[in-house]
């Protein structure tokens, strides 16, 4: 690498003289022409040697010299004042600066280009020394087995970690002696081949070794090829990566094991959904078969087939209409069965109006309801992405719920309707019942979960349980707002609709 040498001087004709005294051996000049241009030259340049002059009119060269030597960045630059002055009080003053050497004004080409080639060689060997120095602490204190070798393998430097790797307790040094002789034969012919590919010139990828003795250890092994005079030397660096391996198998074997796992759980799911699913159609077909023979008997009395007196004829009607709206719920409950088992049909659900639903489960409802006065409202309602059996579902008991929470107050009112909310409509159910306090609405959707309003009224807290995972599975959601005895109001909202919704009405 060319020398540096920076050459600092206010004196044009000065910095040309230097320039013609220096050009012919070689080095790379560079000039500056203030104390100022000269420091921010070191800082970029780091040369190997600064020609300074003492005399400068924005600040002398000591001044320049006590910021350089105060600046770690480039403290160690050697500096040569250059000056007119040569009593004893200048050259201490220079010394005291941290100046290097002095030249005096008129400068003799020969003695400058003697003392520049004396100061540069020596900061080069000098730099040269730092960098061995370092170099060997960090080749010695390396957590790396680090070995020198030539291309038959022989050992010609080891660090310590090497040593006490491949050197049993009390063994010489390993300088001088085959590395392939401290190595198991199948590992050794491994190493020694990728030690001739790496002095020919070639680039062998980083591998891993097993070393079995006393423990068995992994090591990786990687190698590069170095300049050792006029031949090539293998550079080995081998990494204990036992604990990393020992890691990764056990990650393995445990990714293994969890896999396994899932197979079975996935096995024994699959088989009990199936068993489920027999289950509810076994259900189904055993509750529908006693079912169809009460339909059958109530058309025959509500065809007329079987006389029936004038105050019968109503119960009989509301009594059919039951059984046909049981039916269809066995129908619903069996068929939401086999979406659960058989998974989510392909592409979006299919559209549905949940209006006539709905208006058929108040129909059957208000058979039911001991109070005849509940005035029950429906608004308009847009199309929802959801089977009819989902919306069944959902509002048969969102609405048996109002029903029975809004039976205690005097004018008990249900209403049904829609308000506008993101992609997708959502549908609500408000009554003006008992209501909740809201701050025990977390609890409503979990199983088996019943609030202090409700302790005096049937059930086993399921129903909204239900729906909610009903819901979850199918894309939608629920959620609620109510306050005690202000009544309560549950919002339900469905994966948005592919058809274009009706108008909605405000909440």
């Amino acid at each position: 690498m060319t020398p540096k040498i920076l050459i600092v001087d206010d004196e044009p004709l000065n910095l040309v003289t230097l320039e013609a005294f220096l050009a012919q051996d070689g080095y790379e000049l560079h000039f500056a022409s203030s104390a100022r241009e000269a420091y921010a030259a070191a800082l970029t340049l780091h040369p190997d040697l600064i020609l300074l002059d003492v005399m400068m009119p924005d600040m002398d060269g000591f001044a320049v010299c006590r910021q350089i030597r105060h600046d770690p960045v480039i403290a160690r630059i050697p500096v040569v004042l250059i000056t007119a002055l040569d009593d004893d009080s200048s050259r201490l003053k220079g010394l005291q600066a941290g100046a290097d050497e002095f030249v005096s004004k008129p400068c003799r080409r020969e003695e400058l280009r003697a003392r520049v080639r004396t100061i540069v060689s020596l900061n080069r060997f000098r730099t040269i020394a730092e960098q061995r120095a370092r170099f060997q602490q960090l080749y010695e204190h390396a957590p790396l087995a680090i070995l020198l070798t030539d291309a038959s393998g022989r050992v010609l430097d080891a660090n310590p970690p090497a040593q006490a790797l491949f050197a049993a307790n009390g063994q010489t040094a390993l300088q001088g002696q085959l590395l392939s002789e401290k190595l198991p034969p199948g590992v050794a012919a491994a190493v020694q081949t990728q030690i001739v590919r790496a002095v020919a010139g070639d680039s062998p990828e980083p591998c891993e070794l097993k070393i079995v003795g006393s423990g068995e250890r992994i090591l990786q092994l990687r190698i590069a090829t170095v300049p050792d005079g006029d031949a090539r030397a293998a550079l080995l660096i081998f990494d204990d990566v036992t604990v990393e391996a020992t890691a990764r198998e056990a990650l393995r074997a445990m990714n293994r094991d969890l896999e396994k796992m899932v197979r079975d759980r996935t096995r024994q799911l699959e088989e009990t959904n199936t068993l489920l699913m027999s289950y509810a159609s076994f259900v189904s077909h055993d509750l529908r078969t006693p079912l169809t023979v009460v339909k059958g008997y109530l058309a025959m009395l509500e065809e007329g087939v079987v006389p029936v007196n004038v105050e019968a004829a109503p119960l009989v009607s509301q009594a059919f209409r039951a059984a046909e709206i049981m039916d269809k719920m066995l129908l619903n409950i069996l068929q939401l069965a086999r979406e659960e088992h058989t998974g989510t049909p392909a592409g979006p659900p299919p559209d549905t109006d949940p209006l006539p639903i709905i208006k058929r489960l108040l129909d059957h409802l208000a058979t039911l309801s001991p109070n005849p006065a509940v005035c029950m409202t429906v608004g308009q309602l847009p199309p929802v992405a959801a089977s009819a059996a989902v919306v069944e579902r959902v509002f048969y008991n969102l609405l048996t719920n109002a029903l029975k929470y809004s039976a205690a107050v005097p004018a008990p009112c249900i209403e049904i309707g829609a308000i506008e909310r993101g992609e997708s409509p959502v549908l609500f159910v408000r009554d003006n019942g008992i209501g909740f306090d809201s701050r025990e609405t977390d609890r409503l959707f979990r199983n088996f979960s019943r609030l202090s309003t409700a302790d005096d009224q049937d059930g086993m807290g399921l129903g909204l349980s239900l729906v909610a995972r009903l819901l979850r599975a199918h894309g939608g959601r629920i959620w609620a707002e109510a306050g005690v005895n202000a009544g309560a109001t549950f919002f339900v909202q469905f994966q948005p609709a592919a058809a274009e919704p009706a108008a909605r009405i405000p909440a």
